[in-house]
């Protein structure tokens, strides 16, 4: 058989890509992935104490129109309490059954140091969820065609010393938005007040789900890709795992790249990402021509998307890390203690 010239081999080889990419093409896929809490401390808190630090009169003066409904200091620091509970991330939430200041204070306060010392001391818990205040904003401002009713709730989460580590405070302010035509809408939300604001207002401190978008090769020609797009479909990833598998051994070289880099994903999908990393080395060598001494002389597929790709996948190998150190255990139901220190 006559050997190809090195400009024949070029030039089929150059058919071949433009056959296969215009056969070629990416299919989406919309998956669900656990992230780290927004808020994530530098040591894992385990447990939490949840403390009602307003009273009726020291809530935010909206304007001189709006009619303020202060929200229940013992419903929010229930709701507050079993929020953080039912996440499943806590070994103990402890509820303070009393006020730290008197119920006619006017006045915020931000606890000191040795205030947030002696209570994470007290209640035996590793940080200190301060409710400030949690009211209800009506306008029945002539000008509205739908008046608004406002829920709001400022928190402060505070950390006692420890090894040398300053305590801090964080102001986590959350605002809800909801439309009261009359008296008796706003006596029909007021019972779901509390729970909403208390699920928005620890949600930075909690792991939560996103949908993300992944993408992964398909062609049309190729018997094998056919069958793993049926069995992706069906959320087979072992199924449509063997079918790319067998691809990696195709004398087609983007077949072979194709199926690596879908292998990728489907080690992914079983957050094996250093698996997954190493697929995405394996397709990167598919893309590259050598010589005959072996050594790389230059790219023969555009290798963009695997780039993107293995950034998205490092950025993923760092939430699953911290996630491991929450140990996240999934959705319980803890009873929270109630002391009066």
């Amino acid at each position: 058989m006559k050997k190809l010239s090195s400009l024949s081999y070029s030039l089929y080889h150059l058919f071949i890509l433009l056959l296969f990419s215009s056969c070629s093409e990416l299919l989406y896929l919309s998956v669900e992935q656990m992230l780290p809490p927004e808020n994530m401390p530098e040591q894992v808190v385990r447990s939490v104490g949840v403390v009602s630090n307003f009273s009726q009169h020291n809530v935010m003066v909206a304007n001189d129109h709006a009619i303020i409904i202060p929200c229940d200091a013992d419903s929010m620091k229930e709701h507050v309490a079993l929020t953080f509970a039912n996440a499943g991330v806590m070994d103990r939430v402890v509820v303070l059954d009393s006020l730290l200041y008197h119920p006619d204070s006017t006045s915020l306060h931000i606890l000191t140091q040795k205030e947030v010392n002696d209570l994470c001391r007290e209640l035996d818990v590793e940080m200190v969820y301060s409710i400030d205040y949690a009211c209800l904003i009506y306008n029945p401002a002539a000008d509205f065609v739908s008046r608004p009713l406002d829920a709001y709730l400022c928190s402060r989460v505070y950390t006692p010393d420890r090894d040398s580590i300053r305590g801090a405070s964080m102001i986590d302010k959350e605002m809800l938005e909801y439309w009261a035509n009359s008296t008796e809408d706003i006596a029909h939300l007021i019972p779901q007040i509390p729970s909403q604001l208390a699920h928005s207002s620890i949600a930075p401190f909690l792991p939560s789900w996103k949908e993300r978008e992944r993408v992964y090769y398909y062609d049309r020609l190729c018997y094998e890709m056919r069958e793993a797009k049926v069995y992706v479909n069906e959320s087979n990833w072992e199924a449509a795992a063997a079918e790319w598998q067998t691809l990696t051994e195709s004398k087609l070289r983007p077949y072979r790249y194709m199926a690596y880099y879908n292998l990728a994903l489907y080690h992914e999908m079983a957050d094996r990402i250093d698996q997954a990393l190493l697929s995405l080395v394996l397709a990167e060598a598919q893309a590259t021509k050598k010589n005959k001494k072996g050594e790389q002389v230059g790219l023969v597929i555009d290798t963009s998307l695997l780039l993107q790709y293995r950034e998205v996948l490092e950025t993923r190998k760092r939430e699953i890390e911290q996630l491991e150190r929450l140990e996240v255990r999934g959705e319980r139901c803890a009873a929270p203690l109630n002391l009066q220190p």
